[in-house]
């Protein structure tokens, strides 16, 4: 794990996306983002991450589709939900197998911000 915790935010709205990359940017992060499960993956191959925070209900793959499409390839990767919606199966089964934790948007930012900092402390 690096100095700076890098993060993927994945999220089909690019303005939540780019917003709250914006915001942990400032913070001190290293961020990239993604609008699809897919583009996830992709940048994921190039650069890898300490982070993902990805969106429960994406068109074509979900966060848990992407969340086990990392699982193996990623086996450090520490994986945290987003929702604006009850999705309860999915964020159930996720949790299941592993989501480290289900974020209510509109997110909290002073919340998000102490999981970070506890994640980055633990992690290096």
């Amino acid at each position: 794990m690096s100095e700076i915790l890098s993060i993927l935010v994945v999220d089909d709205n690019p303005a939540m996306a780019t917003s709250l990359a914006d915001v942990l940017t400032l913070k001190g992060f290293a961020v990239q983002t993604a609008s699809s499960g897919e583009k996830a993956l992709a940048i994921l191959r190039d650069h890898p991450v300490d982070v993902l925070i990805t969106d429960v209900i994406m068109p074509g793959m979900n966060g848990l589709e992407l969340f086990r499409a990392t699982r193996e390839a990623y086996p450090r990767l520490i994986t945290w939900f987003m929702t604006a919606y009850a999705a309860d199966d999915l964020i159930q089964q996720g949790l299941k197998e592993g989501i480290k934790t289900v974020l209510n948007k509109p997110l909290d930012m002073d919340l998000l911000l102490l999981f970070l900092n506890a994640t980055n402390k633990i992690n290096k």
